[in-house]
């Protein structure tokens, strides 16, 4: 399997089980009312970026080289998944306000990676 597609398919599946994790917790924030929902708006949002740093920084750390690339692709394939989605599942299209969210989110994992490649050569001493 080439280098680039191994760190995208890890880098996704970090995406994916840590949003879980994530969900689940916020759904029993919500259960139990521990929080309002304009706040649980803005940590849910502040948590996904970190999230999304978090993914990319392990894409970054399985590449040598050209993080932007791998983060960008992580990226863009996590957010055309949850535009397929959100159209399959929910019948909607994407709405104005969610195009800045997946930029956002473009951003955080490119920068995640070129983090991760960074980390990852000044640990072997380049």
């Amino acid at each position: 399997m080439n280098e680039r597609l191994k760190a995208t398919f890890y880098g996704l599946s970090v995406i994916l089980v840590l949003m879980l994790v994530a969900s689940l917790v916020f759904a029993l924030f919500i259960n139990f009312d521990w929080m309002s929902t304009r706040t649980l708006q803005w940590v849910t949002f502040i948590t996904s970026i970190l999230i999304m740093i978090t993914g990319g920084v392990i894409a970054g750390r399985m590449t040598l080289y050209k993080g932007w690339m791998t983060g960008a692709l992580v990226g863009v394939i996590y957010v055309f998944g949850i535009m397929l989605y959100q159209f399959l599942a929910h019948d909607s299209w994407i709405q104005s306000y969610q195009i800045l969210y997946f930029l956002i989110f473009i951003v955080a994992t490119t920068t995640g990676s070129i983090l991760g490649v960074n980390m990852q050569r000044r640990s072997e001493g380049y």
